[in-house]
């Protein structure tokens, strides 16, 4: 075997390598493994694919795509593996890719065919070698930042397979017109109008990709934008029903707080009086119109608090069983607002659920731990059916995400903590945790 030719072979085949370059580009943020494990490992699988292919493509005298195919086959199994994204992305960046990269070997090609023109493309000419790789390495310089950029924007954010797998169609589809191009003979290319329709069609399918890759992001990012103000326009009413209620609440207490003090004055008069036999009749009748229900008093936070009476009444309406353990100092630098929002949240999701379940009970847990961090975690129970997508868990009163849980997220992420939903069993868990160290809330 000529080593001069296996060299050029060599390189022939690395063409694979700003291939790969490009796939991994917008996958930035969903490896499975470190940056260093998945570079090594993609190294080694390149390692030894392209000696041995380059090898067995000169022993037997095979044509270039019967060892390329194979080697991408085996790229894209290997490419899959260390990424933690779903096959429709990582097929439809794999095939785009294929596609443009199909383009710049034709571009060779065709060159070649004015080097050469009596050459095979199917067997790799030195230029051709040099050319494909010259050509792919470049096309890969140009397109790594908007690949890195914007591509990993649309991999990151939209999670619709099905939009995943049209793109794997339309490129699919260019890769396959263009293998079905490359020219068995060049002098094919010299017959009539051939060699200008063929550079035409390289042109426009070039385009085509680039277009199509561009209006595809446009478009992307117009759907998540919207869905983005709708959300945040649940969220405005989330919390505007959480206030309502809170502010109910405490209407219902700034008027029994307004009687009481009517009722003080009236025992002090007939105190004043000493109208025993009045007191005492009046004493009889008051305590006839105070509610069952008395106000408990579970923290220092007045909102909280009151908040906390609220949900407490609700779940002994609705036969839930509640153990709370609350430790919330008076003053905390989270706003009552956000506090609010989440607890009522929480255990409104909570309520909603243990209402289908056969045991109701609702464990809460809002506590200070080395002055730094707020956990809140709640323990409810569920009927066991949950509806859930991309690992986000949907409303079982509406289409999409429940609003309530992805309010408790978006208010953890706003104080620098994080907020965790799971379920086991016929057991639901919040778990969010929240800094309050000094920050804008505090005076």
């Amino acid at each position: 075997m000529d080593i001069i030719e296996y060299l050029f072979t060599v390189l022939s085949n690395l063409v694979v390598i700003p291939s790969a370059v490009l796939c991994l580009a917008p996958m930035n943020n969903q490896f499975r493994y470190s940056r260093k494990k998945t570079i090594i490992g993609m190294a080694i699988v390149f390692g030894v694919l392209i000696p041995v292919g380059s090898y067995l493509q000169l022993k037997f005298s095979l044509n270039a795509n019967t060892v390329l195919l194979p080697m991408l086959v085996i790229f894209f199994i290997s490419y899959h593996k260390c990424l933690k994204v779903h096959i429709a992305k990582s097929a439809a960046i794999f095939a785009y890719v294929c596609a443009i990269m199909s383009v710049f070997a034709n571009t060779s090609n065709g060159i070649d065919a004015l080097i050469n023109p009596d050459a095979n493309a199917l067997i790799v000419t030195h230029e051709n070698a040099v050319l494909q790789f010259t050509l792919s390495s470049i096309g890969a310089l140009i397109l790594l930042f908007p690949m890195y950029r914007y591509g990993s924007f649309l991999i990151d954010n939209l999670n619709i397979n099905r939009i995943w797998y049209v793109t794997v169609l339309i490129s699919g589809t260019v890769l396959a017109v263009n293998i079905s191009m490359v020219p068995q003979n060049y002098q094919t290319l010299y017959t009539n109008n051939v060699f200008r329709i063929f550079w035409e069609l390289q042109i426009m399918f070039f385009f085509i990709e680039i277009v199509l890759a561009v209006i595809f992001y446009f478009i992307v990012e117009g759907l998540l934008n919207s869905a983005r103000n709708e959300e945040r326009t649940r969220f405005l009413e989330a919390q505007e029903s959480s206030y309502l209620k809170q502010q109910h609440y405490i209407e219902e207490t700034a008027r029994a707080r307004h009687d009481f003090k009517q009722t003080v004055r009236t025992l002090a008069a007939l105190a004043a009086d000493n109208d025993i036999d009045a007191i005492r009749d009046y004493l009889v009748r008051y305590a006839e119109t105070l509610p069952e229900n008395d106000v408990q008093h579970y923290c220092k936070n007045n909102a909280v608090n009151a908040l906390l009476n609220h949900y407490a009444q609700a779940a002994e309406e609705n036969d839930i069983r509640i153990s709370w353990e609350i430790n919330l100092p008076e003053d905390i630098c989270i706003s009552n607002t956000d506090l609010c929002i989440t607890i009522g949240n929480i255990l409104d999701n909570a309520m909603t659920a243990c209402v289908q379940a056969k045991e109701r009970y609702i464990k809460l847990t809002v506590r200070v731990h080395n002055g730094s961090n707020l956990y809140i975690i709640a323990v409810n129970s569920f009927s066991g059916k949950v509806r859930q997508k991309g690992g986000r868990y949907l409303s079982t009163n509406r289409n999409g995400s429940g609003i309530g849980l992805s309010s408790v997220k978006t208010i953890a992420e706003k104080n620098g903590g994080t907020a965790r939903f799971h379920h086991e069993g016929n057991e639901f868990f919040s778990e969010v945790v929240m800094n309050v160290t000094k920050n804008e809330n505090c005076i």
